[in-house]
């Protein structure tokens, strides 16, 4: 136990401090092995190896399919496209809502969360001049609709922490639909309601858009975006990977590789530089899933401790808590851990999914717990898709990190704990 818990503060404190996530995964797993008395060597060439060369084996093609998408969406237009149709559909008055929404909309089709803020910002940013509400506020209402309910909770979605499950509890995308459908509604209204409050409170204090040099660039692109393809056409290469994915039950990566090809066919005057965006995908979705990577296999290397399988023992042994909130609990204690919702959800998982299927709990609901509990405590201060965001917003944690935790963090877990008391009642163990 003692090692577990000196590996995962090494883990936080070393990825806190931006030290290299492979450096620290393969750190974090020697001190695992060297205080848990497994043979270091061993232990860092063959298990946290194996480990690690599996979650990439397994989820590489959708790593790189997932970043081609999105560079082909963003290359053509057609991400900024429905990213300005959605923020302006409701006006200054709630415009936050706007942001929310489109951000969302986005992710839920299968857009990388990067490409998305990128794809985002400049027309979010236009919008908060015209509403005049502080930029404080933009981080959080990006975050609120692309870290939350439309890339963990509501089903059918082909983003990351959706399609994991899929490879180790054989589920697929819709896994529980209706525990996913209330839980992201709920979540959904908790974000908006949260940022109605904000926006009136900010209004009250009177806080407003204040303009800089960097902010001024940016409202300038988004001023530019002027021949852009319509919104209608935009958002059909998502819908034929939902289609694809949901109805006719095609693989991920062949529901992806569908809506990259309808963009290029209906955008093909937008395309440019084709091995550009292949050169692209390939590098970053290389960094992506290595980064992942590392993670899972420090965790196999925790999984192999004697201490965690006495850990998952005493977990799954206590009377008063029942088997599907420790699993959601210790879901999201490992994301929070790794700084990463796939990381920590890939650990979970790997780790814990065949013993908690052992006790009777059904793997649809494993699924969407384990989505739910991947979004929880991942986005913490030192999580590199906060990191991102906060830079290019051009704001400070001081400033932003407060409007970010309330969302992501607060109104994530608790659709975490909805999800679970949904389940325990329509999945009771068998």
């Amino acid at each position: 136990m003692l090692a577990i818990l000196v590996s995962l503060a090494l883990l936080i404190v070393l990825t806190f401090r931006k030290i290299n996530i492979v450096v620290v995964g393969i750190a974090a797993a020697a001190v695992m092995a060297l205080l848990s008395g497994q043979p270091v060597v061993t232990a860092v060439t063959d298990t946290y190896m194996t480990g690690a060369a599996q979650f990439v084996r397994d989820n590489f093609l959708l790593f790189f399919f997932s970043v081609l998408f999105g560079k082909v969406m963003e290359e053509t237009g057609a991400a900024a496209s429905i990213a300005k149709f959605l923020a302006e559909l409701l006006g200054e008055k709630f415009a936050i809502l706007g942001v929310i929404f489109s951000g969302a909309v986005l992710v839920y089709g299968g857009v990388t969360t990067l490409v998305v803020v990128f794809s985002l910002y400049p027309i979010a940013l236009s919008l908060f001049k015209k509403a005049n509400l502080p930029r404080y506020l933009l981080p959080g209402a990006i975050a609120g609709g692309c870290f939350t309910f439309a890339c963990a909770n509501f089903p059918g979605t082909p983003n990351l922490v959706n399609v994991i499950p899929t490879t180790y509890l054989g589920t697929n995308t819709m896994a529980a639909p209706l525990v996913g459908v209330i839980t992201g509604i709920a979540v959904m209204l908790m974000v908006c309601v949260y940022f109605l409050w904000e926006a009136s409170r900010a209004r009250a204090r009177g806080d407003c858009f204040v303009e800089d040099e960097a902010t001024t660039q940016s409202l300038v692109k988004a001023a530019s975006m002027v021949r852009l393809p319509s919104p209608i056409i935009a958002i059909l290469p998502i819908v034929l990977i939902l289609i694809l994915l949901n109805v006719f039950k095609q693989h991920v990566v062949v529901a992806m590789l569908g809506g990259i090809l309808l963009c290029v066919v209906l955008f093909f005057r937008n395309v440019h530089g084709v091995l550009d965006m292949f050169s692209y995908s390939a590098e970053n979705s290389a960094i992506a899933i290595i980064n992942t990577a590392v993670v899972v296999g420090f965790g196999s290397v925790v999984q192999a401790s004697q201490g965690f399988q006495k850990l998952l023992d005493f977990a799954t042994s206590l009377e008063n808590i029942p088997p599907l909130l420790a699993f959601g609990l210790m879901t999201t204690i490992l994301a929070g851990a790794c700084g990463s919702g796939s990381g920590g959800l890939g650990i979970a998982l790997s780790a814990m999914a065949d013993k908690y299927i052992s006790l009777g709990l059904a793997p649809e609901i494993l699924h969407r717990v384990g989505s739910a509990a991947s979004v929880g405590l991942d986005s913490l201060p030192h999580n590199g898709a906060v990191i991102t965001l906060l830079t290019i917003c051009g704001q400070s944690h001081k400033e932003s990190y407060k409007y970010i935790f309330f969302p992501t963090v607060v109104f994530t877990l608790a659709g975490m704990f909805l999800s679970i008391a949904l389940g325990t009642v329509l999945y009771p163990i068998s």
